[in-house]
């Protein structure tokens, strides 16, 4: 009988244990918000991860007066004789952070679409290889675009939202979608719509299903940008026509993301509630922590855990059976260098 009652609580310790083992931290004690980054095959086949860019606050904190620095490194984490360790491959041709990004069909390269940059939002399209070499991959994005929601999804990546330079007031209204088997074929842009309007919303597709919804829609307030926190939630069946409206838990922008697909659902960690938006920022209390599971079957949200730290504003991938961030904020100004893998439930694989 002894032994019965243990067994699950041994087995629990094993889980528990599993969801605290972290990977490396990425090669910057500070940590970074704004990385793009993908799972990706190297040369041998072997599954690794590249990520790159981003930016945090180096000297001093923004209510210190400290400035935003970005970066243009290109890292690559991989299992060599054992042991996972990061490397530095190469640099992208400016200081980037915040662009959408997603891996090629084939995996064989990480794409980032626009961004932000020292001197404003960027439009290129670029891909960068497993050995670190960058080129550029598709016609810039119709206009330059950062803090966008994205997904690759259908064979297209898929943009929404963002703004077009860092001081903008009103978030761009449009979804753009690039074809990754042809490359060479303009991107194609919808018509305006108030749904798409908003900086980094949730994002991402499931099932033949694409969500987008949350983020912030801008208003101006003494000629600078003000955030709208939204929990509405919008989805189109791609062999539907229209959209259909439901609403998130409660308000919530910036997850880890773009959401996973896993089966019918899709995981999002983190992000931000906005409950502490007019607080001084030195004084907030940490981002989120939920790990939200979305059936697009459904559209119900289950919480189903919490990430062992606060996060947003970071990559969400998926890595055999685990959930992984890769760096990214804990509260406003103050980033980890954590690449932190969970487990994700058997019930949902």
């Amino acid at each position: 009988m002894r032994t019965l009652l243990l067994l699950p609580c041994l087995l629990w310790a094993a889980y528990a244990g599993a969801q605290s083992v972290n990977l490396p931290d990425i090669p910057d004690p500070l940590g970074r918000a704004g990385m793009m980054a993908a799972v990706v095959k190297d040369a041998d086949g072997s599954e690794v991860i590249i990520a790159a860019g981003g930016c945090n606050y180096r000297d001093k904190k923004p209510w210190e007066g400290g400035v935003k620095s970005f970066y243009k490194d290109i890292y690559k984490l991989r299992k060599k004789s054992g042991v996972w360790a990061w490397s530095r491959i190469g640099e992208l041709p400016r200081p980037l952070a915040s662009g959408a990004f997603c891996a090629t069909p084939k995996l064989d390269g990480l794409i980032i679409a626009g961004g932000c940059a020292p001197d404003g939002h960027r439009a290129e399209v670029l891909l960068i290889n497993p050995d670190g070499k960058v080129t550029p991959f598709a016609d810039n994005l119709p206009t330059p675009r950062a803090y966008a929601g994205f997904v690759a999804t259908n064979g297209h990546l898929i943009v929404i939202g963002g703004t077009a330079h860092p001081d903008d007031t009103a978030a761009i209204g449009t979804l753009t979608s690039l074809d990754l088997d042809d490359p060479d074929k303009p991107w194609r842009t919808s018509l305006t719509d108030p749904a798409f309007a908003r900086i980094i919303p949730l994002c991402g597709a499931a099932d033949r299903t694409l969500i987008w919804g949350g983020g912030c829609a801008l208003t101006a307030k003494d000629k600078k940008p003000l955030r709208d926190y939204r929990e509405d939630l919008s989805f189109q069946r791609f062999d539907a026509q229209g959209n259909r409206f439901h609403g998130l838990p409660g308000k919530l922008a910036g997850c880890a993301g773009p959401g996973v697909a896993v089966q019918t659902h899709l995981f999002f960690v983190g992000g931000d509630d906005g409950s502490q938006y007019d607080q001084p920022p030195q004084n907030h209390s940490g981002l989120g922590r939920r790990i939200i599971a979305l059936d697009v079957e459904t559209m119900e949200a289950e919480e189903v855990g919490e990430w062992p730290h606060p996060v947003a504003v970071a990559p969400l991938l998926r890595f055999g059976d685990d959930l992984i961030t890769i760096s990214g904020e804990t509260k406003p100004g103050v980033r980890t260098p954590a690449v932190t893998r969970w487990p994700i439930p058997s019930k949902y694989r």
